[in-house]
């Protein structure tokens, strides 16, 4: 069993690396290379990145939700268990999991042009899951509790957010690189 600020300090880190990962990677790409796609039913480099910044913020809010309707204390490190739930979600979006899964309507990214300001919008919403870390060290991320975006039946315990969405976009930020690495992808 794990504690909740070892939680809260992996998730920084992890979220930190994926920011730098998609500023080095992503911020040099033109519009048509953001928006290239392979075939018409895979995702461009855009797509991945509009996905993370849709399936993240709608995290964040119920995240920042919960945080706010609660009192802040001082920080106090608690005990830490993944729910079920949290461990079947993790198991499904580890980029070690190289099986397609299918993402819910509710997650889909913008299927327009995307613009560059996506990197943007990615870096921007990480930094805030970052704050929003920084403002759970005292509470138990056990014990309180939020719906999935999903289902609001299922329960994820306040923690499993922190382990499932560092996964989860360094899952997306590998696809974006493997489609910038086919051999079609535009120079410009």
């Amino acid at each position: 069993m794990s504690n909740s600020h070892q939680i809260i300090q992996v998730c920084i880190k992890a979220t930190q690396a994926n920011i730098e990962r998609a500023k080095k990677s992503f911020t040099h790409l033109s519009v048509s290379q953001l928006n290239w796609k392979s075939h018409p039913d895979s995702w461009s480099v855009g797509e991945c990145l509009s996905h993370l910044v849709n399936s993240n913020g709608l995290y964040l809010n119920k995240i920042e939700n919960i945080l706010n309707s609660l009192p802040t204390g001082s920080e106090k490190d608690f005990p830490y268990k993944q729910s079920f739930m949290g461990k079947l979600i993790v198991r499904g979006v580890d980029p070690s999991n190289v099986k397609k899964t299918k993402t819910f309507k509710v997650f889909f990214p913008a299927s327009s042009s995307i613009q560059k300001n996506i990197i943007d919008g990615y870096v921007s919403s990480s930094k805030k899951f970052i704050e929003l870390n920084q403002k759970m060290l005292s509470f138990d991320l056990r014990k309180n509790k939020l719906s999935s975006p999903v289902n609001k039946l299922i329960r994820l315990n306040l923690g499993d957010p922190l382990i499932i969405i560092p996964k989860h976009d360094e899952r997306h930020l590998n696809q974006a690189e493997r489609v910038m690495s086919q051999k079609d992808f535009p120079t410009r």
